[in-house]
């Protein structure tokens, strides 16, 4: 079985290792900082057998450390105005789904340069945006994740984000839509971050978390990763934090058995390694 390797900026692959007939709901995969194709593509491939579902796969290419922390110190200052800022748009909650495409180019054209990774989610997000959806963000695709949502909700109202749940994986991410929120009617959101990592701790709630104050915290995992000292950059990466409590929060929220076998994480990441070495 071949495995579609990026090499595009925001470029839209599907990865269905399984040949799953179930595509309800549609999840994306939004990778981070400092990954290449390849990368990328093994943890989209990896998230598609783990949920035995199809896996959109939004790709944040990488351009080199000192860019991609260029590009990220702009989509974190992006997120952390985003509440704040105005928009001219007028949210349209009666919009007719064939005028979505229209609006979506319209927004796009409008609107300041994105991260080409944001604009590829937003408009997918949009154009599927009557059906259940979920998100799967690593790292800086939590910044890129958050400010589509940001125009998402400016665009179609907070309602919009009903049928859309995220789950992010050591988030630096500083702000998110209040509309998200599943006591605002949104799909909500799980946090999932080890807390001696260097980059998840760029998010204030991840940080107040480590000093003991858990109260703004999401309902997650919030441990420590053993053996890579009180803070680094080790547990930030993808594998380890897919062995948080994500993976089996988001097989129950897909109706899957509650039980997960002892190697299932282990065997996946085998196949994935002779498939994509």
């Amino acid at each position: 079985m071949s495995v579609t390797i990026p090499s595009n900026d925001g470029e839209l692959n599907e990865y269905d290792l399984t040949k799953s007939a179930t595509t309800d709901p549609r999840i994306h995969y939004v990778n981070g900082i400092q990954t290449d194709g390849r990368g990328h593509a093994r943890t989209a491939a990896l998230l598609s057998l783990l949920t035995e579902r199809p896996i959109w796969g939004v790709y944040n290419k990488t351009s080199g450390m000192l860019m991609d922390l260029g590009q990220c110190a702009l989509d974190y200052i992006q997120n952390a105005g985003a509440r704040a800022s105005k928009s001219k748009l007028t949210p349209d909650r009666n919009i007719s789904y064939q005028d979505i495409p229209a609006l979506v180019d319209k927004v796009v054209k409008g609107s300041f340069v994105w991260n080409k990774a944001t604009v590829a989610l937003f408009k997918s997000l949009m154009l599927n945006i009557r059906s259940r959806q979920m998100i799967v963000a690593h790292s800086q695709g939590n910044l890129l994740t958050s400010n589509a949502l940001f125009v998402v909700e400016r665009v179609l109202g907070s309602q919009a984000l009903s049928n859309i749940r995220v789950y992010s994986l050591a988030s630096p991410s500083p702000g998110w839509p209040l509309g998200i929120r599943v006591t605002n009617g949104g799909g909500g959101r799980q946090e999932n971050a080890y807390m001696n990592d260097l980059v998840a701790l760029l998010r204030p709630h991840n940080l107040a978390a480590k000093v003991g104050v858990k109260r703004f915290q999401n309902a997650g995992d919030f441990r420590r990763l053993e053996g890579a000292g009180p803070v680094g950059l080790k547990p930030h990466e993808i594998e380890a934090n897919i062995a948080l409590n994500f993976l089996q929060s988001i097989r129950n929220d897909l109706g899957m058995p509650g039980e997960i076998p002892d190697d299932l994480l282990a065997d996946s990441i085998a196949t994935i390694d002779a498939m994509i070495p």
